[in-house]
């Protein structure tokens, strides 16, 4: 503890003491190790170099200093001190041959340090012995030479501070001390003035080799930072020419390579060593692909007229991997007192500058999917169109059934299914016809020809595309199958704007999908009519909506067994103040493409409720009959649909075993998991849930096992033609298989006595057509009530 203490003391005194002398700025503590092994011999270096010579001088110093005391008693004294000055002086001239070659090892210097306090020793020893004993003459020669090798000595090793000091402050102490104390022994002025004399000169010399020491440090400092700085920016040079894609070159007045970075000399296989005997021109035009020759005699031109030039893009294969570079070129010319001297400039790779460019141009007019046109690059075409020089047709086509693809085999089956749907159209049309994906699975076809084609050739065209994509399609070993509708339009007979004649192939395809899908259907003006039409009823609708206008109408539902009444659809019905009557299978689909389905839904499913709970039936044994409503599978899938009909519930207060909700097979196909959650929801309420139109559509076993169903309604169609066989077969399987299953099966449409009695003969429990009564307004259900019979005990939802 006690000597841990001392050491701190000792430091703590020390760094006193230079701070003091001002020798802090001297500390190499700042340094890594590298650049103190490099400070330290520069040090011992620049030492050895002065003072070498004043080593060989000590030859004729030392004998001059100590033959000043010969004959004053003590000459064994003198001849052993010059001789061992001698010897010593030499010795040190020689082995600091070996010195000199030092790293700058903490070792090393040390020894130096060690080696220059014996140096100044030797000296120091000279003083003490020979100046009490001279006098006069002598004394003024032996003060010169010890001044001398003080001033000498110090400033020869000033390099290194290390050594300069004690050397300085061993002469400066030593000369003061035996001048001193021979002045007080024999009383001279002299020698007192002697002494004073070695201190001031001590203190001057003190000052100019610490000031020396200062700027020598100061000047290493700077050097390293200035070396650190260059390592660092060769370092970024070398990256940057390994990793850039600019580089700087030059040619003499001759065009030769005058300089390059070696990736521009290896992508045009110019050797490094033969570099300057390269023409540029001929090194690019070497490696120059055709398709830039525009390009190149550009280039070649304005090296040619020696003018500065700018942005020459050119195409070169690259010699080390053979790909090919877009090479992009800038160069002025260079003058040398008015004489030219060659080009200077950049050239740099702009391969995936260029090829982005490419890709976002491509991007920006076709469909990343089918690698065809897109809508935007359609448009273009369109807006081109010259009605007063050019004759085209239109044809739009739209996928039948690709959704029901796309929902039962996922979209990645769907993606490649449009691939294959682009060849297929690419593969039909000639050259220079125009193909386009618009979107999800709508495609168009725009043939220009110089003059009018017929229409039995353009529908004969358009019913050839409906029979090319309705062939079978193999993807990812799936057999898959689809129709095809399609609409043509004709310019500039239809329209002379080709932007309007999007509008009118659109309308056209609307008339191919609601003819029966699969066919190709031509424009005619009618259409024109009938979209102005649909505009106005669309106008109305959300009139109509935002008044509640649309009310329900109810058709009842008749048991075919007792003939009870056993529930009332609710229809919906509109009457419009301008139109009159709007039949449902115009204004629902409207409000399904508008999104106003959502709010009717919610309206008549409330008004329905409401208007059940009205109706009240006699004592006679009768059942409140429930009321039937459709959801629409736009609403269903919008919408929150249990959420809705529990709040409709909850308003209204009717029963939840008074409602039942129908819907369609297009819904559970759409999203099976999200309508089985949503219909056992129902269920769970107490709500009967039926299944409409069912056969019509892509049945499935398993929805019917797997759902909470309770009414299969056997759509009209089949009804219809009960009079031919296979309607009865498929008639009977349905009513079969919902006896199987343990549901109630209901018939649509039943219009005659015959296909009433035929229904029950086969088992079917339920009815509703025109043969028992079309739909009514609410304030007539009273009366159907009234005339109604007693229902069987079967029913289930008396209240």
């Amino acid at each position: 503890m006690a000597h841990d203490a001392r050491q701190s003391a000792i430091a703590r005194l020390s760094g006193g003491v230079s701070s003091l002398l001002g020798l802090q700025d001297l500390d190499d503590s700042h340094l890594n190790e590298g650049a103190a092994n490099r400070l330290r011999r520069e040090q011992i270096r620049g030492s050895i170099e002065q003072m070498r010579v004043f080593l060989a001088g000590n030859t004729f110093f030392a004998p001059t200093l100590s033959m000043q005391a010969w004959n004053s008693g003590i000459n064994a004294v003198v001849i052993g001190w010059t001789v061992v000055m001698l010897l010593f002086s030499w010795r040190l001239f020689f082995s600091w041959k070996v010195t000199y070659q030092t790293d700058g090892n903490r070792k090393d210097m040390r020894r130096f340090v060690l080696e220059t306090y014996a140096n100044s020793a030797m000296w120091a020893l000279g003083m003490v012995c020979f100046y009490p004993v001279v006098s006069g003459d002598q004394k003024a020669v032996l003060t010169c030479i010890m001044a001398g090798s003080l001033a000498l000595g110090t400033v020869g090793f000033s390099r290194t501070p290390a050594a300069a000091f004690p050397y300085l402050g061993m002469l400066t102490l030593v000369s003061f001390l035996v001048a001193f104390g021979t002045g007080i022994a024999t009383g001279s002025r002299t020698d007192f003035l002697i002494s004073f004399l070695a201190l001031v000169a001590g203190a001057g010399v003190f000052n100019a080799v610490l000031e020396r020491a200062k700027s020598s440090m100061k000047a290493f400092n700077d050097h390293e930072q200035l070396v650190q700085k260059s390592e660092v920016i060769d370092l970024l040079l070398k990256d940057y020419e390994e990793q850039a894609t600019e580089w700087l070159w030059q040619t003499n007045s001759a065009l030769c390579i005058q300089s390059a970075p070696q990736p521009v000399l290896d992508m045009l296989g110019v050797p490094q060593h033969e570099a300057t005997r390269f023409c540029l021109l001929g090194a690019i035009e070497g490696r120059l692909c055709g398709n830039s020759l525009d390009e190149f005699l550009r280039l070649k031109k304005a090296i040619s007229d020696q003018v500065e030039f700018h942005d020459i893009l050119v195409l070169i294969t690259d010699v080390q991997d053979g790909m090919r570079r877009w090479i992009m070129m800038r160069g002025r010319p260079q003058y040398e007192n008015g004489q030219f001297s060659g080009f200077r400039g950049i050239f740099a790779d702009a391969t995936m500058t260029v090829e982005a460019k490419k890709q976002v141009e491509f991007l920006a007019s076709h469909d990343v999917l089918t690698g065809i046109y897109n809508r935007n690059a359609l448009q273009d075409r369109l807006t081109d169109l010259d009605p007063d020089h050019e004759h085209a047709a239109v044809f739009l086509v739209d996928l039948d059934g690709f959704k029901q693809v796309n929902d039962s085999y996922g979209h990645g089956v769907g993606d490649r299914l449009l691939q294959v749907v682009a060849r297929r159209l690419c593969d039909g049309i000639a050259a220079n016809d125009f193909v386009a994906r618009l979107g999800g699975d709508e495609f168009l076809v725009l043939m220009k020809t110089p003059q009018e084609l017929p229409v039995a050739t353009l529908t004969a065209i358009g019913d050839r595309m409906v029979r090319d994509l309705s062939q079978p399609y193999l993807v990812d070993h799936l057999d898959l199958s689809l129709s095809a509708s399609v609409g043509l339009a004709r310019f500039p007979q239809d329209s002379r704007d080709g932007e309007d004649l999007l509008v009118q192939v659109d309308l056209a395809l609307y008339a191919a999908k609601n003819g029966g899908r699969n066919q190709c259907r031509m424009f005619v003006q009618e259409m024109q009519k009938g979209l102005q039409k649909r505009l106005i009823i669309t106008e109305r609708l959300k009139a109509a909506v935002a008044r509640e206008e649309i009310v329900p109408f109810y058709q009842p539902q008749y048991s075919l067994v007792d003939g009870g009444l056993v529930g009332c659809e609710a229809l919906a019905r509109w009457a419009d103040a301008e139109l009159g009557f709007v039949g449902p299978d115009i204004f629902i689909p409207i409000a399904e493409q508008t999104g106003l389905v959502t709010v009717l839904g919610e309206q008549l499913l409330k008004r329905a409720c409401l208007d059940a709970l009205t109706w009240s039936t006699p004592d006679r044994g009768l059942g409140c009959p429930m009321v039937c409503v459709n959801i629409s599978p736009i609403q269903f899938e919008r919408d929150d649909i249990a959420k809705m009909v529990r709040r409709v519930l909850d308003d209204t207060g009717l029963p939840a075993a008074r409602l039942e909700i129908e819907v369609t097979e297009s819904v559970l196909i759409a999203d099976t998991q999200k309508a089985a959650a949503t219909l056992l929801e129902l269920s769970d309420m107490g709500v009967t849930i039926a299944l409409d139109d069912f056969g019509t559509g892509y049945s499935s076993l398993s929805y019917l096992r797997s759902l909470p169903l309770n009414r299969l309604k056997i759509d009209r169609t089949f009804v219809r033609d009960m009079h031919e066989r296979p309607a009865q077969q498929i008639v009977n399987a349905i009513i079969q298989l919902g006896a199987n299953l343990g549901l109630c099966v209901i018939a649509e449409g039943v219009e005659t006595e015959e296909q009433r009695q035929m229904l029950a003969k086969m088992g079917c429990q339920d009815g509703q057509g025109y043969l028992f009564s079309a739909a009514v307004p609410a304030r007539d259900v009273h009366r159907l009530i009234e005339a109604a019979v007693p229902q069987s005990a079967r029913l289930k939802n008396a209240p």
